[in-house]
Protein backbone atom coordinates (compact mmCIF):
# COMPACT_ATOMS: atom_id res chain seq x y z
CA UNK A 1 0.00 0.00 0.00
CA UNK A 2 1.41 3.44 -1.00
CA UNK A 3 -0.19 6.81 -1.64
CA UNK A 4 2.76 7.63 -4.01
CA UNK A 5 0.75 8.10 -6.75
CA UNK A 6 -1.78 9.92 -5.16
CA UNK A 7 0.22 12.38 -3.12
CA UNK A 8 -0.05 15.28 -4.90
CA UNK A 9 -3.59 15.57 -5.38
CA UNK A 10 -4.79 14.01 -1.78
CA UNK A 11 -5.95 17.51 -0.78
CA UNK A 12 -7.38 18.72 -3.94
CA UNK A 13 -9.25 15.00 -4.02
CA UNK A 14 -10.64 15.26 -0.23
CA UNK A 15 -12.00 18.74 -0.57
CA UNK A 16 -14.08 18.17 -3.74
CA UNK A 17 -15.74 15.13 -1.95
CA UNK A 18 -16.20 16.01 0.94
CA UNK A 19 -15.30 20.38 1.55
CA UNK A 20 -13.57 21.17 4.58
CA UNK A 21 -15.22 18.70 6.55
CA UNK A 22 -12.59 16.41 7.00
CA UNK A 23 -9.70 18.98 7.64
CA UNK A 24 -12.89 20.60 10.68
CA UNK A 25 -13.02 16.62 11.94
CA UNK A 26 -8.53 16.52 12.19
CA UNK A 27 -8.98 19.46 14.60
CA UNK A 28 -11.76 19.56 16.27
CA UNK A 29 -10.97 17.97 19.71
CA UNK A 30 -7.13 19.22 19.65
CA UNK A 31 -7.94 22.37 22.14
CA UNK A 32 -8.55 19.22 24.93
CA UNK A 33 -5.05 17.68 24.37
CA UNK A 34 -2.53 18.93 26.78
CA UNK A 35 0.42 20.87 25.41
CA UNK A 36 4.54 20.64 25.84
CA UNK A 37 4.45 17.05 25.54
CA UNK A 38 5.53 14.28 22.86
CA UNK A 39 2.96 13.33 19.61
CA UNK A 40 3.30 10.58 17.35
CA UNK A 41 1.34 11.75 14.04
CA UNK A 42 0.77 8.49 12.02
CA UNK A 43 0.02 8.75 8.40
CA UNK A 44 -0.46 12.89 8.26
CA UNK A 45 -0.34 13.13 5.00
CA UNK A 46 0.99 15.80 3.13
CA UNK A 47 1.56 17.74 6.69
CA UNK A 48 -1.56 19.92 7.17
CA UNK A 49 -2.20 18.43 10.68
CA UNK A 50 1.07 19.09 11.86
CA UNK A 51 1.17 22.49 10.97
CA UNK A 52 -2.13 22.92 13.33
CA UNK A 53 -0.62 20.59 15.97
CA UNK A 54 2.67 22.17 16.08
CA UNK A 55 0.44 25.56 16.81
CA UNK A 56 -2.33 24.73 18.74
CA UNK A 57 -0.51 21.86 21.17
CA UNK A 58 3.42 23.73 21.16
CA UNK A 59 4.73 19.66 21.53
CA UNK A 60 7.80 18.82 22.83
CA UNK A 61 8.53 16.49 19.98
CA UNK A 62 7.00 14.96 16.98
CA UNK A 63 7.58 11.89 15.56
CA UNK A 64 5.77 12.28 12.28
CA UNK A 65 5.59 8.55 10.54
CA UNK A 66 4.14 7.78 6.97
CA UNK A 67 4.59 5.26 4.72
CA UNK A 68 4.57 7.40 1.65
CA UNK A 69 7.83 9.09 0.34
CA UNK A 70 5.72 11.49 -1.49
CA UNK A 71 3.39 12.46 1.02
CA UNK A 72 6.63 12.67 3.48
CA UNK A 73 8.37 15.02 1.02
CA UNK A 74 5.21 16.92 0.75
CA UNK A 75 5.20 17.69 4.16
CA UNK A 76 8.90 18.38 4.65
CA UNK A 77 7.99 21.42 2.39
CA UNK A 78 4.86 22.67 4.05
CA UNK A 79 6.88 23.30 7.45
CA UNK A 80 10.24 24.18 6.31
CA UNK A 81 9.64 27.43 7.65
CA UNK A 82 8.06 26.62 10.35
CA UNK A 83 9.49 28.44 13.61
CA UNK A 84 9.26 24.75 15.73
CA UNK A 85 9.93 22.02 12.74
CA UNK A 86 12.68 21.37 14.65
CA UNK A 87 11.01 19.12 17.42
CA UNK A 88 9.59 17.11 14.39
CA UNK A 89 11.25 14.11 13.50
CA UNK A 90 9.98 13.01 9.90
CA UNK A 91 10.23 8.94 9.58
CA UNK A 92 9.11 7.19 6.86
CA UNK A 93 7.69 3.55 7.88
CA UNK A 94 4.91 2.43 9.41
CA UNK A 95 3.42 1.49 13.03
CA UNK A 96 5.90 -1.62 12.45
CA UNK A 97 9.17 0.77 12.74
CA UNK A 98 8.53 1.99 15.90
CA UNK A 99 11.26 0.85 18.33
CA UNK A 100 9.67 -0.92 21.46
CA UNK A 101 10.88 1.50 24.16
CA UNK A 102 8.92 4.72 21.96
CA UNK A 103 6.35 6.04 23.64
CA UNK A 104 3.97 9.17 23.17
CA UNK A 105 1.75 10.97 25.93
CA UNK A 106 -0.42 12.18 22.31
CA UNK A 107 -1.33 9.77 19.39
CA UNK A 108 -2.95 10.75 16.40
CA UNK A 109 -4.44 8.65 13.38
CA UNK A 110 -6.09 10.57 10.97
CA UNK A 111 -8.01 8.46 8.47
CA UNK A 112 -5.63 5.54 8.70
CA UNK A 113 -7.92 2.61 10.45
CA UNK A 114 -9.85 2.58 7.49
CA UNK A 115 -7.11 1.16 5.05
CA UNK A 116 -6.91 -1.80 7.18
CA UNK A 117 -9.33 -4.99 7.17
CA UNK A 118 -10.67 -5.56 10.59
CA UNK A 119 -8.09 -8.44 10.96
CA UNK A 120 -5.00 -6.52 10.71
CA UNK A 121 -6.29 -3.86 12.86
CA UNK A 122 -7.14 -6.72 15.59
CA UNK A 123 -3.93 -8.43 15.59
CA UNK A 124 -0.96 -5.95 14.20
CA UNK A 125 -2.37 -2.20 14.06
CA UNK A 126 -4.49 -0.98 17.51
CA UNK A 127 -1.93 -3.48 19.71
CA UNK A 128 1.23 -1.36 18.39
CA UNK A 129 -0.61 1.75 18.89
CA UNK A 130 -2.06 0.57 22.02
CA UNK A 131 1.58 -0.06 23.66
CA UNK A 132 3.52 3.10 21.77
CA UNK A 133 0.88 5.28 23.70
CA UNK A 134 2.19 6.03 27.58
CA UNK A 135 0.32 6.02 30.63
CA UNK A 136 -2.64 8.93 30.86
CA UNK A 137 -2.15 9.57 27.23
CA UNK A 138 -4.34 10.49 24.58
CA UNK A 139 -5.18 8.89 21.43
CA UNK A 140 -7.49 10.78 18.86
CA UNK A 141 -9.14 9.50 16.05
CA UNK A 142 -10.90 10.65 12.89
CA UNK A 143 -12.47 8.23 10.84
CA UNK A 144 -14.86 6.93 8.69
CA UNK A 145 -17.13 4.36 9.85
CA UNK A 146 -19.95 2.26 9.12
CA UNK A 147 -23.54 3.27 8.81
CA UNK A 148 -26.71 1.59 7.44
CA UNK A 149 -27.50 4.90 5.26
CA UNK A 150 -27.21 4.23 1.73
CA UNK A 151 -25.48 6.63 0.45
CA UNK A 152 -22.84 6.41 3.20
CA UNK A 153 -22.12 2.72 1.53
CA UNK A 154 -22.55 3.84 -1.69
CA UNK A 155 -19.05 6.68 -1.25
CA UNK A 156 -17.10 3.93 0.84
CA UNK A 157 -18.08 1.53 -1.93
CA UNK A 158 -16.51 4.48 -4.18
CA UNK A 159 -13.73 5.14 -1.91
CA UNK A 160 -12.28 1.75 -1.39
CA UNK A 161 -12.24 1.12 -5.59
CA UNK A 162 -10.46 3.92 -6.38
CA UNK A 163 -7.94 3.46 -3.60
CA UNK A 164 -7.14 -0.16 -4.32
CA UNK A 165 -6.80 1.19 -7.56
CA UNK A 166 -4.04 3.80 -7.13
CA UNK A 167 -2.79 3.04 -3.58
CA UNK A 168 -3.29 -0.49 -3.00
CA UNK A 169 -5.18 -0.26 -0.19
CA UNK A 170 -6.31 -3.99 1.13
CA UNK A 171 -9.38 -3.21 3.05
CA UNK A 172 -12.46 -3.48 1.46
CA UNK A 173 -15.37 -2.40 3.91
CA UNK A 174 -14.87 0.16 6.66
CA UNK A 175 -14.47 -1.65 9.88
CA UNK A 176 -16.02 -1.22 13.05
CA UNK A 177 -12.61 0.76 14.92
CA UNK A 178 -15.06 1.94 17.74
CA UNK A 179 -15.70 -1.66 18.49
CA UNK A 180 -13.01 -3.22 18.51
CA UNK A 181 -11.56 -0.40 20.68
CA UNK A 182 -14.09 -1.08 22.96
CA UNK A 183 -12.00 -4.10 23.97
CA UNK A 184 -9.19 -2.06 25.64
CA UNK A 185 -10.57 -1.65 28.93
CA UNK A 186 -7.88 1.06 30.15
CA UNK A 187 -9.16 3.00 27.12
CA UNK A 188 -11.80 6.11 27.88
CA UNK A 189 -13.85 8.09 25.46
CA UNK A 190 -13.78 11.59 26.92
CA UNK A 191 -14.62 13.68 23.97
CA UNK A 192 -16.40 13.03 20.18
CA UNK A 193 -17.85 15.11 17.78
CA UNK A 194 -19.82 13.48 14.58
CA UNK A 195 -20.51 14.70 11.09
CA UNK A 196 -22.57 13.66 7.70
CA UNK A 197 -25.18 12.15 9.67
CA UNK A 198 -22.25 9.99 11.87
CA UNK A 199 -20.03 8.85 8.95
CA UNK A 200 -17.47 10.69 10.04
CA UNK A 201 -15.96 10.66 13.66
CA UNK A 202 -13.17 12.35 15.51
CA UNK A 203 -13.11 10.52 19.34
CA UNK A 204 -10.58 11.31 21.86
CA UNK A 205 -9.60 8.47 24.31
CA UNK A 206 -7.32 8.47 27.37
CA UNK A 207 -5.35 5.93 28.45
CA UNK A 208 -5.66 4.85 32.07
CA UNK A 209 -3.06 2.59 32.86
Amino acid sequence: MSFNFVAPIYDLLASLVFGRTLRLAQVALLRHLPQHVSVLLLGGGSGWLLEQVLTQCQPTQVLYLDASERMLALTRRRIRKHPQREVVTLRHGTEATLSANEQFAIILTPFVLDLFPAEILNRQLVPRIHKALAVNGYWLITDFVPTTVWWHRWLTSAMYRFFRLTAGVEARQLPNWSQLLSNYTNLTTIGEKAWWQGFIVSRLYQRAE
